[in-house]
């Protein structure tokens, strides 16, 4: 049964958070598979290229060669797992018809954007409905820590 974790940004912005989380991820031996749509797709590239000079992730963009050398590798279809990845990563509402075939599901979403918040929203609703996933969710508090607050 996958782990369906929300969580809920309001202090570090997407790219800084996806990144510290696919870190967290590749530490722990696990390939990462980001879903999100375009242009959003190319600036998590560039983030996880740029955004911590001491750390090295290999990953690439959609049909980019590479697949077997990589770590994490982004998607902007809901279709395909070319470095057979445990982990997913859904961005900016992206969603994913079959989400069973991964351990663990980080939908991160932007709480100072209504849309994306709405969005969140209407997933966990919808989500919470299926039996075959675990949900829980994590916010972040004044000082930018995780909480885990259902």
């Amino acid at each position: 049964m996958p782990q369906v974790d929300f969580y809920h940004l309001t202090r570090s912005d997407m790219a800084e958070a996806l990144v510290m989380l696919v870190k967290k991820s590749q530490l722990a031996g696990k390939k990462v598979l980001v879903q999100c749509p375009r242009p959003a797709a190319e600036a998590m590239d560039e983030a996880l290229w740029t955004q911590d000079p001491e750390s090295w992730i290999p990953h690439g963009l959609d049909d980019a060669d590479g697949a077997s050398h990589a770590h994490a590798w982004i998607m902007s279809v809901p279709e395909g797992n070319p470095i057979s990845a445990e982990f997913l990563f859904l961005l900016h509402g992206a969603e994913r018809p079959d989400m069973t075939s991964f351990e663990r599901v980080f939908n991160l979403f932007d709480g100072r954007s209504d849309a994306q918040l709405s969005e969140a929203r209407s997933q966990w609703q919808e989500w919470r409905k299926n039996e075959a996933l675990e949900m829980r969710y994590f916010a972040q508090d004044d000082e930018g820590k995780w909480e885990k607050r259902g």
